[in-house]
């Protein structure tokens, strides 16, 4: 592989983004350690976990770009495919269907 695209150093760790002979997109730690695959379809593999932001139901940005997921810590007895509804304390998932922020 050759590096196309190289970051600095933060603590220690240099990213890179390289193409290999497939095709696919790959993101590097220390230029050896795969994070990230893009394969030729646009699927993504990630070699760790997928962190999602976690807001309050109020914090949550304006809806209308479907696809989008969070998660929120105060939803009110949460029903999934329904509207997502603050004041309560239960931790659920929540996608933007572009036009609310549904639980799922």
């Amino acid at each position: 592989m050759s590096t196309i695209i190289s970051a600095g150093t933060t603590s220690g760790t240099a990213f890179s983004v390289n193409p290999d002979t497939s095709g696919q997109l790959v993101v590097q730690t220390n230029g050896t350690t795969t994070a990230l695959t893009i394969d030729t379809s646009q699927n993504s593999t990630f070699a760790g976990w997928v962190k999602m932001p976690v807001y309050t139901v109020s914090t949550l940005p304006a809806a209308g770009t479907a696809g989008r997921r969070a998660f929120v810590s105060n939803a009110l007895t949460p029903v999934a495919l329904t509207a997502v509804v603050g004041g309560g304390a239960i931790t659920v998932p929540v996608y933007d269907n572009g036009t609310t922020w549904m639980v799922g």
